[in-house]
């Protein structure tokens, strides 16, 4: 799909190299370069406990497949001619660097834009409120409001992926992709810019809305939705298999009753959303009566028959031994290393 595109990746860590990884999973020659003095890319050591000492870490592997990796110091002047024939080949530039550090090393758009006059320049930022600040996502998940409003009230918790990241990147790939399509009217050098604050405060999505329309100030309520119930209710069932519900309508919360027999004066007191919310204590406690005499598959099969939303509770194992989740394994041997992740890509694009 993007075969002739050719992309500079300045960056490192998670956000930066997923949009370079993103392009190179569609046809795009993507140039990693890293920093020779720091011996590159900090997340190459990112190791858990059992990975092999001299092996690239798991994690670092995640978000850079199929990329030339090149080490070169940004401070040398026969490196520095390299990244400049690099920019005057390349149609793309995904940057990350720290405040002042792309003036230093006269990587900064208006210095690119003069070595290559149609240069598409992404950069990703931490902090647009001090971008002095170093910016890691789990500090982002907690200024920004998500690690409040996560786990429970006597223990926070984060998302397990590097989600403000994961979400900045998406931000990039959009603004450099709507650049790409400005450039056949105009062909002229974009600057596409983000940062992980900004990103993170708009994905609150529904939960800013909920603040503004009515002052509401969401609290950690583990898997629970503050405006739906059930929703994010942990079922039990008869072998102990728990079960999660997302009923999200009154029709839908109606024939879930009548799946596990409850009883109709139950059905008539939760009928609407807004009875079923202000007491879902006590609703999880009538559910969990009825569900905990029927088995897990009985309960999902009914309910998939139904379009009853409910979902089994997966551990990453789970998960990847799924038929679709091996599909989506992307394998490549860096160096003497066999290394695996999945495509960052799920879309389908067809004529």
């Amino acid at each position: 799909m993007f075969n002739e595109l050719k992309i500079l990746e300045l960056s490192n860590v998670l956000a930066g190299p997923a949009v370079g990884m993103f392009f190179a999973e569609l046809g795009a020659k993507v140039f990693k370069v890293e920093n020779k003095l720091s011996n590159g890319d900090i997340t190459r050591n990112w190791k858990l406990p059992n990975e092999k000492k001299g092996d690239l870490s798991a994690y670092f592997c995640s978000v850079n497949y199929n990329k030339k990796h090149m080490f070169l110091d940004f401070n040398d002047k026969e490196d520095a001619q390299e990244i400049e024939k690099l920019i005057k080949e390349c149609d793309i530039i995904i940057t990350n660097f720290k405040e002042g550090d792309a003036e230093k090393f006269n990587l900064d758009f208006e210095s690119c834009k003069t070595i290559k006059s149609d240069i598409i320049y992404a950069h990703i930022g931490g902090f647009k409120s001090n971008p002095k600040r170093v910016a890691f996502d789990i500090i982002l998940q907690a200024e920004t409001g998500f690690i409040k409003m996560t786990g429970n009230k006597n223990a926070y918790a984060k998302m397990p992926v590097a989600l403000i990241d994961v979400l900045a990147a998406h931000q990039i790939k959009e603004g450099i992709l709507t650049a790409l399509i400005l450039q056949k009217k105009d062909n002229k050098a974009f600057k596409i810019t983000t940062t992980l604050e900004e990103t993170a405060i708009a994905s609150l999505m529904n939960q800013s809305s909920n603040f503004l329309m009515s002052n509401y100030s969401p609290q950690p309520i583990g898997t629970l939705h503050p405006n739906i119930s059930p929703y994010g209710e942990i079922i039990n069932t008869l072998n102990h298999q728990n079960l999660i519900l997302a009923i999200g309508t009154d029709k839908q919360f109606k024939i879930f009753c009548e799946i596990i027999n409850l009883e109709k004066k139950w059905i008539q007191f939760f009928k609407n959303n807004s009875q079923r919310v202000k007491g879902r204590q006590n609703l999880l406690k009538v559910l969990n009566e009825k569900t905990k005499e029927i088995h897990s598959k009985n309960l999902l099969n009914s309910c998939h028959e139904l379009k009853i939303p409910i979902g089994e509770i997966n551990s990453i194992k789970d998960v990847l031994g799924k038929k679709i989740a091996k599909e989506m394994i992307l394998e490549e041997t860096i160096g003497s290393q066999k290394t695996k992740r999945i495509k960052t890509i799920a879309f389908k694009l067809t004529n």
